[in-house]
């Protein structure tokens, strides 16, 4: 069955839901992308429905947020049509993150890579297999450094003196090979440790 990709109308339908509930720490349209790309390119494929607590944040719990059943389903079915759109571009597709320019006009990135670190944090060992791959664990680089730039701690920050707009530019054109490639790594892993589970099965059992 093919997907129907979101319309335009659709993103902004979703955007500005998302923006409404901007005060309660939800996330954003950009957040909301890279989360989504860093579960569907990630280890294991974790289902939108089961992250609506991260996505919606305090509005989660908040009975007044919604004001019915039917419209809280058409927030759900925008977010299944989001993540199906990302899924299809990492399957066959060309991946392009969201990334909304600031109040300045400049697009930064950082919620984005932000986002796709919050949802690593959900699979945390599992994404130590990239990190431990001398020859993929430099695909991470741009979304780490984008997505640390913010962080409260200093020390945690990659850039001392901040990122260059020339560097930014780099570091934001790099995404979506970089998506791509984590994509295809973690696709490899799940192949070969199926093949291996195939293997075992085809062993005779020892009576």
């Amino acid at each position: 069955m093919s997907n129907k990709p979101l319309s335009d109308q659709d993103y902004q339908r979703l955007s500005a839901t998302l923006d409404r509930f901007a005060d309660q720490q939800c996330m954003n349209l950009e957040k909301l992308d890279g989360f989504f790309a860093s579960l569907l390119a990630g280890p294991e494929a974790i289902r939108p429905a089961e992250c609506l607590p991260l996505i919606l944040g305090d509005a989660f719990d908040d009975e007044a947020a919604f004001p019915s059943e039917k419209s809280l389903e058409q927030f759900v079915a925008l977010l299944r049509g989001h993540w199906q759109d990302i899924a299809d571009a990492l399957n066959g597709g060309e991946f392009q993150p969201w990334l909304d320019a600031d109040q300045q006009g400049e697009v930064k990135g950082n919620d984005w890579c932000e986002g796709f670190v919050a949802g690593m944090e959900l699979l945390n060992e599992d994404w130590g297999m990239l990190f431990d791959s001398p020859e993929n664990a430099p695909l991470l680089e741009p979304i780490m450094a984008l997505g640390f730039e913010r962080h409260p701690d200093a020390e945690m920050r990659p850039f001392v003196d901040g990122i260059s707009s020339d560097l930014r530019n780099e570091l934001l054109a790099a995404l979506s090979p970089s998506v791509h490639g984590i994509h295809d790594f973690f696709s490899a892993v799940r192949k070969q440790l199926e093949q291996e589970e195939l293997e075992l099965e085809k062993q005779p059992t020892r009576h």
